[in-house]
């Protein structure tokens, strides 16, 4: 993640200076952010132990963005990605549809 990208994503934790809130659930809420940023850019979805997957990183939508970086900057649960033409679902299709953005972007 970018450092400005950092500000922004566990600023949400300055929330709680307006909402008040138990220091415990601070602290689980710093916890998870970092926790989760630290996973989902792992490269990895996850722990295979045996054909399961034992442990849950992240996501291969987010897994796309590092790769190709104009897609897929959120998460399934959100569908700004899709709002935005940025969605990229792994397939060759998608691939071309991103160049062609990239392009486009480029030379405007």
């Amino acid at each position: 993640m970018h450092p400005v990208e950092h500000v922004i994503y566990l600023g949400t934790v300055l929330i709680h200076w307006v909402v008040a809130a138990h220091p415990v659930h601070i602290l689980f809420h710093m916890q998870y952010y970092t926790l989760t940023a630290a996973t989902t850019h792992t490269g990895f979805e996850g722990l295979v132990i045996k054909d399961e997957n034992r442990l849950k990183l992240g996501t291969f939508h987010h897994q796309m963005h590092p790769r190709y970086f104009e897609c897929n900057y959120g998460s399934l649960e959100i569908p700004w990605d899709e709002l935005f033409g940025s969605f990229h679902d792994g397939t060759e299709a998608a691939d071309q549809r991103i160049k062609e953005r990239r392009k486009r972007l480029t030379n405007s």
